[in-house]
């Protein structure tokens, strides 16, 4: 290296005298050894990146990575790092890169390592863990936690618990696969619909269920998670309108016990306890009739009229039907309400007699109610039982049952006639209508039918209780009415509404607090708000 020479002219006086310095050459950087050891340390498959590390080194200051798709390395990526160590970002999980690392001390860098190449690897999806699902405006909202090495996401969801059923007679609903990279997107708002019962109106939770694959490592392959449930947000009552408790109650026909369980005698003093604990203002009673103490006694309905203090029977003649819709009756608190008209529906048939030609009515007695609160409030209750179809029919026993409740649709419509501005009065309907909605599971039956034509399951409340158990105990004790896995339990007996919002409360008193089992149903009550007819 030469030395610099460096003239200075300096003025003394009038005499310009020169003077010459010589200056040392200046000592460059020394270039830093080659990088060896690059190999690919770990990776964050989610995040699209793949750390790279090497050896350290000596007197380097700072690392530079550079990394291409390219074996020739063109159009790279640089990445500087002061560690020994740096990821590599935003990585398609499908690509090979060509990686390569030069140190650096100052800015004099030296020679590129040995190029070597990696990938982000796909491996076999992992298992979820805990999902979340919770109510939503007509839906529910579902969230996941990241899946370890999932490549996409999908989401199913219908008004049945169990997918696997071959006919699926539920309609599943399916988000469209979408990626598990960043940015995830891990929470769904589920929507409910009319055409598959999960609208807000039907009372049923949404099952749901994630599922995550890995498509780079094996297309076929899905995992599935654990199903969660939960029901859409609820309508809220109308604040404004009269509040009515309604209670609905199987009591199950004198005479009708099983073998070994209590006659009426000993089961009336129970049904009467648990009725007269919830101070309903207004009962629908099914199969209250039988002989209620041996020969020559009176009917079950009118010994149980008796036993409510507070309670009136609606109507107390004999009717020419069955021996267990006999006892198909309406109570209310006479202090509270005024019987404006009442009267029983025709042409709900009675599928428990083959051929339909010969099904008699069933006895569906409803009651025109007007409150004495100076509201005006006036409203329908409606006391319905469906008889069990006989087996002697083609037709599927759901399908009966729903034609059934177009059969009270059309009948109520004859009844409830529309006042000058088009509008009917509110309807409230108690009853056993013998559909459960599991295991058959088909979509046009009882309940659903009475939902499509304008009735609200009061279920679907602000406030549920005991909707886990069955309403229908078979006689088993309390301790033995297990919470359905579902979350939600078998549903015979129903309250539904039409023409007003909503419910406050809805309970199915599994437990009636009784010695003695009163029944083989449990009394399921609701507290509602009626508008006044505007």
């Amino acid at each position: 290296m030469s030395s610099r020479w460096i003239t200075r002219f300096v003025v003394v006086g009038a005499i310009a005298v020169s003077s010459v310095l010589v200056v040392a050459p200046a000592q460059a950087a020394a270039k830093p050894a080659q990088v060896t050891g690059v190999a690919k340390a770990t990776q964050d498959w989610a995040g699209k990146s793949v750390k790279m590390t090497w050896k350290a080194v000596p007197k380097a200051t700072a690392y530079v990575l550079k990394w291409s798709t390219r074996s020739d390395l063109g159009s790279p990526v640089y990445k500087d790092s002061t560690a020994v160590g740096a990821w590599m970002t935003r990585l398609q999980p499908d690509k090979t890169y060509y990686v390569t690392v030069a140190a650096k001390t100052g800015t004099t860098a030296g020679a590129w390592a040995k190029t070597v190449t990696t990938k982000l690897q796909p491996n076999a999806v992992a298992n979820f863990g805990t999902i979340t699902a919770k109510p939503a405006t007509n839906g529910v909202t579902v969230s996941i936690p990241e899946v370890a090495n999932a490549s996409d996401y999908q989401v199913r969801w219908s008004a049945g618990p169990n997918e696997n059923r071959t006919p699926d007679r539920w309609t599943p609903h399916f988000t469209p696969w979408s990626s598990a990279f960043d940015p995830a997107t891990r929470t769904w708002t589920l929507p409910g619909s009319d055409s598959d019962l999960t609208s807000v109106a039907y009372g049923n939770p949404i099952y749901v269920r994630a599922m995550a694959r890995n498509t780079y490592f094996n297309s076929t392959f899905v995992r599935k998670s654990a199903q969660v449930s939960a029901w859409p947000t609820p309508t809220k009552p109308n604040a404004s309108g009269t509040p009515v408790h309604l209670a609905s109650y199987n009591v199950l026909c004198s005479g009708c016990e099983t073998s070994g369980t209590p006659g009426w005698a000993e089961r009336a003093p129970a049904i009467a306890k648990v009725i007269n604990d919830k101070a309903p203002d207004v009962l629908t009673v099914l199969e209250a009739s039988g002989l209620s103490n041996g020969s020559g006694s009176e009917q079950a309905y009118l010994d149980l009229d008796r036993r409510l203090p507070n309670l009136q029977l609606v109507d107390t003649a004999p009717m020419t039907v069955s021996k267990s819709h006999q006892g198909n009756r309406i109570y209310y608190d006479p202090a509270k309400y005024t019987v404006l008209d009442h009267g029983v529906l025709a042409g709900i048939k009675d599928y428990e007699v083959s051929p339909a030609s010969a099904a008699p009515d069933t006895n569906t007695p409803w009651a025109e109610l007007q409150a004495k609160d100076g509201s005006g409030t006036t409203f329908y209750v409606v006391a319905a039982h469906y008889g069990i179809p006989s087996s002697a029919y083609s037709t599927p026993r759901k399908t009966l049952l729903g034609q059934n409740s177009t059969q009270l649709l059309t009948a109520l419509n004859r009844v409830n006639t529309p006042n000058a501005a088009g509008k009917r009065l509110p309807v409230l309907l108690g009853g056993d209508l013998n559909d459960s909605r599991y295991p058959e599971d088909a979509i046009d039956g009882a309940q659903p039918t009475l939902i499509r034509g304008g009735f609200y399951d009061a279920s679907a409340s602000q406030h549920r209780y005991g909707t886990a158990k069955t309403t229908y105990n078979n006689y088993q004790a309390p301790s033995k009415q297990a919470d359905d896995p579902n979350k939600d339990g078998q549903r015979i007996d129903y309250i539904l509404t039409q023409g007003l919002q909503g419910s406050d409360e809805f309970v199915n008193n599994w437990n009636p607090g009784t010695s003695v089992i009163p029944s083989d149903h449990n009394m399921i009550e609701t507290k509602v708000r009626v508008p006044a007819l505007g």
